[in-house]
Formats: C-alpha cells, sequence, structure tokens
C-alpha cells in the first residue's frame, strides 16, 4: 500500500495534500517546548502551539524549526512532521511517498537538511520540489513549453523570485525576507506609533486583516496591547495607513529583486514576460493593491 502526498514546507504553515482526497491539513510551522535543550519537552504543535502565544511561561518557547528558508532543526521539524502525519491516520503499513516544496535558492546541504527530516518522520521516499515551480504548475501554466512563466512567491520566511522556462528556473533569487519579518515590522511600528506593545501574532492579524498598499485606504481594526508607560492592557484603533509604510517598505526589498531578475533575462524573455505577466502566490500575495502597487 503506498500514500502519496505533497507537502508544502513553508516558514509560517505547513499543508499537505493526499491524492484523491485533496489539501487534509494546514497548520502552522510552530512548536511549544520546555525545559532546554538537552532536557527538553515539547508541549504542542501547530494550531495548539499558536494559541499559546503570548500566554506561557518563561521557561516554554514557542517557534519554528524554518528560518529563513532553512532548516535550523531537523529534530524538531521531524516532530511537527511525525505529528501531523499522525493526524491524518495513515497506516502503519502504507509507504510514504511525498513531494515536498522547499525555496529556489537553498544550498544542497540546506536540501539535505529538509530530507532528513522528512526521513526521520517516516516518510520513506522523499522528492524536492522548488515552490515556485509548484506555484506555477498551480496556477495552470504548461512549464514543460516554451512559454515563459514569472514566478514571485511572497512566503514566510523568504520571497522568491523565478523566471520558468523548458521545466527548469532560467532566471531567480531568493530574499532572505518574508511574512514574519514584516509581523515583527508591524509590531514595532504600532509600539512606536501607539505606544502599545502587541505580539507577532497580533500583528500577523493585523496584517492580514488591514494591511494595504492603498495611500487612501480606511481600513481599521481595534487590537488589545500593553500600554508601554503603564503596562497595563489597553486597546487601540490601528488604521492600515499607519502601518502601510513597513508593507512598502518589505514590497520595495521585492521589486529589487523582481527588477534585478528582469534584467538579467534576455530580449526575447523578457517579451514573454510583457505579455504573460507575473503570478504571485504565498500568504503575501494576499496583501490588499499589491498587483497594483507592482504593476505601477
Amino acid at each position: 500500500m503506498k500514500t502519496i502526498l505533497a507537502i508544502d514546507m513553508g516558514n509560517s504553515y505547513i499543508s499537505i495534500f493526499k491524492k484523491n482526497c485533496g489539501i487534509v491539513l494546514k497548520e502552522p510551522n510552530l512548536i511549544a517546548v520546555s525545559g532546554s535543550n538537552s532536557n527538553y519537552k515539547i508541549i504542542a504543535f501547530g494550531n495548539d502551539a499558536k494559541k499559546l502565544q503570548g500566554k506561557t511561561a518563561e521557561n516554554v518557547v514557542i517557534f519554528t524549526p524554518i528560518s529563513e528558508g532553512e532548516v535550523k532543526s531537523k529534530e524538531y521539524l521531524s516532530a511537527i512532521l511525525k505529528h501531523f502525519l499522525e493526524k491524518l491516520n495513515i497506516s502503519k503499513f502504507s509507504t510514504i511517498k511525498a513531494v515536498v516544496t522547499i525555496p529556489c535558492g537553498i544550498t544542497n546541504e540546506a536540501k539535505e537538511a529538509y530530507k532528513k527530516a522528512c526521513f526521520m518522520a517516516g516518510i520513506d521516499e522523499v522528492n524536492l520540489l522548488p515552490s515556485v515551480i509548484a506555484g506555477a504548475i498551480g496556477s495552470g501554466k504548461n512549464i514543460k513549453g516554451e512559454e515563459t512563466t514569472f514566478v514571485v512567491s511572497f512566503g514566510g520566511g523568504v520571497t522568491d523570485v523565478a523566471v520558468i522556462n523548458l521545466n527548469s528556473i532560467l532566471k531567480g533569487g531568493t530574499l532572505a525576507v518574508g511574512g514574519r519579518a514584516l509581523d515583527v515590522a508591524i509590531a514595532s511600528s504600532i509600539a512606536e506609533k501607539n505606544k502599545i506593545l502587541v505580539g507577532v501574532a497580533s500583528a500577523e492579524k493585523i496584517k492580514e486583516e488591514i494591511g494595504s498598499l492603498f495611500e487612501n485606504d480606511t481600513l481599521n481594526i481595534e487590537i488589545s496591547g500593553n500600554n508601554l508607560s503603564s503596562k497595563m492592557p489597553e486597546n487601540v484603533i490601528v488604521f492600515s495607513k499607519d502601518i502601510r509604510n513597513k508593507i512598502t517598505d518589505y514590497i520595495d526589498n521585492c521589486l529589487k529583486l523582481i527588477e534585478t531578475t528582469l534584467n538579467l533575462c534576455p530580449p526575447e524573455i523578457s517579451s514573454d514576460i510583457s505579455q504573460n505577466g507575473i503570478i504571485l502566490i504565498g500568504g503575501g500575495a494576499k496583501i490588499v493593491g499589491l498587483c497594483e502597487y507592482i504593476s505601477k
């Protein structure tokens, strides 16, 4: 018996697709651990770990084992994967074959770390696939043909840019900044402007609900945090314009990578991109006004 999976191994989320079933799991790539490295206890994974953010004792650490597209701990990543696979109730007699998405600009050593974590979690056969290629296929593009596809992946830990043609990446690059860094920047901006300290999880919610690149956007949200002076809980209204500069800083860095990649392409390829456009994937692609901002 064989179980075929596709695993999107993101810095922020891990999604698992099962053949003939569709997406069967999507949870934050988070683990909660108490104790020291030599004597630790895993408390929670995924959604359960995210619920604990900002609510735990000092000896409890909540983190992702992938940072800036690279595996920082094969042990912790394999523990998360093993837990998620157990939730799928896969028969212990089944052989698990998985296609696993990774950033396009990582080293061979980093690729081996992804494979090792998967093997440790109980996956028998692992095939690595750049997330930008998976995104192109998912958008319906025929990447085996001569038509050029330009993909930008706004991930949680990295931003990938790739020009794809004839089933391979012709030009591309990786920016070691993603949605998580933007969350931290938003939290810092609110602390500076509103004198309120909010957690990264709250900053992520703010980004998702009112993040906008339109200058005149009036989206707003009420959030709770701690007043930096009194240390007491306080509610404050945050407007999209309050965090727009942090979003534009992030997107402008991405645009530099996009522009550099375009400049490296021969005229024929650039002509294809002008006609076919750019495919945006990843969580950051949901930012309101992103398409218009990049086009401009």
